[in-house]
Formats: C-alpha cells, sequence, structure tokens
C-alpha cells in the first residue's frame, strides 16, 4: 500500500492518479503519523507532495517518518526550485520528484523508490533464515543500508559487523555454492541504489558521488552485473532489475524461502 499526504486535495488526486496499485489519500500529518504506526507491515511506500512555499512546515514530518519508519521509501513532491534541495539538505527523500514531472515520469520515479521496501523485506527473510549467524547479521546489515549508503565492500562489511572478511566471504561462497561471491553481492546492492537514483532524475556523477564511487566505478559494476552499460541499465525497470537481482544473488543463499 502506498500512502500519499499533500498540501491540498487537488496535489493529492493528481498523485493518486499517477500511481498504480492500492494508494491511500490521507488528509493530514496527524493521521498520517497514525497510520504509520498501526499499518507498518502493510506499507511500501509514502509520497508527500508539498509546494515550497509549505515545505518549512513539512520538514518534521519528514524527520519524524525518517526517525519512525527508516525502511520505508519516502518520495516528496514539490515545486521545481533551488530552495527545495536546500531545505532538505539535512533530511532523507528516497526520491525528489517535481509537480511538472509527466506522470510517466512520476510512476517510474516511484517504482524505483520501492526497490527499497523489497529490499527491506528481504533483510527480513534473511534475519529469520538459517544462514550461519555471522553471515546473517552482516546481509541484514548490508540489505537495509541500500536505502541511505550501501555498503562499499567485504572489509566494510566485516569492519562494520566486527566480524572477519574471509570468514564472512567463506561462509557466502559456501552456501550458494560457489556460483557467486559476498564481492559480486555488495557491488549488485550499489547498482540498485545507483539504479534508483538515476531514476530519480539525478546523473550517474552525481549518484556515484553521493555513494562514494566514480561513475567509472559505477560502469564497471553495472558491467559484472547485470552485465549492461549504464545507457542499457537506465532503461531496465525497477521490477525486472529486482527480479535479476533476487535470481542471481537471493535464491541461491535462501532457495524457496524468497518469495
Amino acid at each position: 500500500m502506498i500512502q500519499v499526504f499533500a498540501d491540498t486535495p487537488r496535489d493529492a488526486d493528481r498523485i493518486r492518479r499517477a500511481v498504480d496499485g492500492d494508494v491511500r489519500v490521507v488528509e493530514n500529518a496527524e493521521e498520517l503519523a497514525a497510520d504509520l504506526n498501526c499499518e507498518r507491515d502493510r506499507l511500501d511506500c509514502v509520497i508527500v507532495g508539498s509546494h515550497t512555499r509549505f515545505l518549512r512546515e513539512r520538514i518534521s514530518l519528514l524527520a519524524r517518518l525518517e526517525r519512525e519508519m527508516p525502511w520505508i521509501p519516502v518520495i516528496l513532491v514539490t515545486d521545481r526550485d533551488a530552495d527545495a534541495a536546500k531545505l532538505l539538505a539535512s533530511t532523507r527523500c528516497s526520491a525528489l520528484i517535481w509537480f511538472d514531472d509527466p506522470a510517466a515520469r512520476l510512476r517510474s520515479r516511484i517504482e524505483a523508490a520501492c526497490e527499497t521496501t523489497a529490499l527491506a523485506h528481504l533483510a527480513e527473510t534473511v534475519r529469520r533464515s538459517a544462514l550461519p549467524p555471522a553471515l546473517r547479521r552482516a546481509l541484514v546489515h548490508s540489505l537495509r543500508r541500500v536505502g541511505s549508503a550501501p555498503v562499499p565492500s567485504v572489509g566494510a562489511l566485516a569492519a562494520a559487523m566486527g566480524s572477519s572478511p574471509v570468514t564472512l566471504s567463506h561462509e557466502f561462497t559456501a552456501r550458494v555454492e560457489g556460483r557467486t561471491t559476498l564481492c559480486r553481492f555488495l557491488s549488485a546492492l550499489v547498482v540498485l541504489r545507483a539504479h534508483q537514483l538515476r531514476l530519480s532524475g539525478i546523473s550517474w556523477t552525481t549518484a556515484g558521488r553521493r555513494l562514494g564511487f566514480a561513475r567509472r566505478t559505477l560502469s564497471r559494476k553495472s558491467r559484472i552485473w547485470p552485465e549492461r552499460s549504464l545507457a542499457d541499465l537506465e532503461r531496465i525497470s525497477p521490477d525486472r532489475l529486482l527480479s535479476a537481482f533476487v535470481e542471481e544473488y537471493a535464491r541461491p543463499l535462501l532457495g524457496e524461502a524468497v518469495s
């Protein structure tokens, strides 16, 4: 389910009509917060529509969503105004979309942002799995980090978890019977997040900078998986790319536990 909250009923209706699937429009911020508390397991995405003149009033709401539901993508639809980026400098948004974007572009960006939710669900599947404890914790950590800054390397993952990079790599390789590596798994998560950022409207160079990689590094990662140039990668729909990730990396790890 996708929740939509906007400054006016007209704005909310415009966003609702641009979105496929189960959409619920809420009428005020308090109602949204109440719904979040009781609908946590069902919620796929939150879309906040706010014009620049009201944006200062929405910062606390966006901060609350980030604090209470860090794994739910939050998309802000606002005016094409440089002041918006300044106001949002300290607040997380999965995507920043302009009111004057066409409906098809809005839809594609929402689909991309919802990849984050699917990976959060995958993280929960991993958490409940019978994988070795250290590997299980590391994989959950890496999946949950995708919505902000993906883990850049096996060494960084091991350091964050207080584990040995050799042990994590060996356990991963053994579990997938040598079909891939933990390094490639983490690289694919970077590609997923970069793809999401690109579909949100920023360039590959800017996406790479946000993730701590040069554009040429993103290009190299994309050539490894899903074996596409960046130009071809951005033409792949979010659901197709996520399905490819599940088949390549999640299913060998988890088998039929992956839905």
